[in-house]
């Protein structure tokens, strides 16, 4: 099979708000509107030099030699939008990705799908790589939201998104995705202390303690009906998460009559609790983790 290897910047543009629009005007109408907002796209694309991979419904997936060429023309895009009643959630992610059969593949291109997945309608969301490969100008146009989890990665990802047109900063957040303002304010530092067993780990600001079954993990619990790499507890910018990732889902607890189950989503930390992989804990159950938030 016929196979490269290339550096590029990846857009995907994923086009909502078509669904009502079926609804208000009818399929051929609104179907019809839909494919002129493609085309658009496609053909801002071009005009930045862009390569159009493929349209996948809705869709749009484009590759670039450079985050200038690719910024640029999302920068297009967006206005573009705004004059109708469609919108698009919007992911750029820059790195090596492989191009086969007239497709692109490679963790690049899962990333890129899960910022345009994240962001709200009529949001872009911009990765740290390609941030870092735009110019001090072109950075000027962005601004930082904060770290973000993403489904089936472990680590924590720098998030970017566009100034709005005046330059000020626009008070969109993306509310699928684990991401907050960043503020002025340094955060709290805490700690984050789990004990399971005779064991105790801590963990720090941008620092992952795992657990699961596999031995890579930092806490290995063999039990059943405990996934491989079941979760994990991160600290960033203050905040205490749970990245869950497990088959079997988690019972998390934080107080006596606040138990939560939670199953490949993430969750804030409050004070101190326990956390259950995989099923529900009773009174001196002792295949459960114990937490505690503390200060310093």
């Amino acid at each position: 099979m016929d196979q490269e290897r290339v550096l590029a910047a990846v857009l995907l543009a994923d086009v909502v708000g078509s669904t009502p629009l079926y609804e208000r005007i009818g399929d051929d109408a609104a179907l019809q509107q839909v494919s002129d907002c493609l085309d658009a796209m496609r053909e801002i694309v071009a005009q930045h030099g862009g390569d159009f991979i493929y349209s996948k419904g809705d869709d749009v997936l484009s590759l670039f030699e450079s985050p200038e060429m690719a910024l640029r023309a999302v920068c297009q895009i967006s206005r573009q939008l705004t004059k109708g009643p469609l919108s698009a959630r919007i992911g750029l992610h820059f790195g090596a990705v492989i191009r086969a059969r007239g497709a692109i593949f490679g963790d690049v291109v899962n990333v890129t799908a899960r910022l345009s997945s994240t962001a709200n309608p009529g949001e872009v969301l911009i990765s740290q790589s390609f941030f870092e490969g735009l110019t001090a100008g072109s950075r000027s146009a962005l601004r930082l939201l904060d770290k973000m989890a993403f489904k089936g990665k472990q680590e924590l990802f720098d998030v970017y998104t566009l100034r709005s047109d005046d330059g000020t900063l626009s008070p969109q957040i993306a509310s699928r995705g684990t991401v907050i303002e960043r503020r002025a304010v340094p955060p709290p530092q805490i700690n984050l202390l789990i004990g399971y067993g005779d064991q105790l780990r801590s963990c720090r600001n941008n620092e992952f303690v795992t657990f699961g079954r596999s031995p890579e993990c930092n806490i290995v619990i063999q039990w059943p009906w405990v996934s491989r790499h079941h979760a994990t507890f991160t600290i960033s910018n203050g905040k205490a998460r749970l990245i869950e990732r497990s088959s079997s889902g988690t019972f998390v607890s934080m107080g006596p009559d606040h138990e939560v189950f939670v199953r490949r989503e993430d969750i804030l930390l409050f004070g101190s609790g326990v956390i259950s992989p995989g099923r529900r804990s009773s009174p001196g159950d002792t295949e459960v983790l114990h937490y505690e938030i503390v200060s310093g």
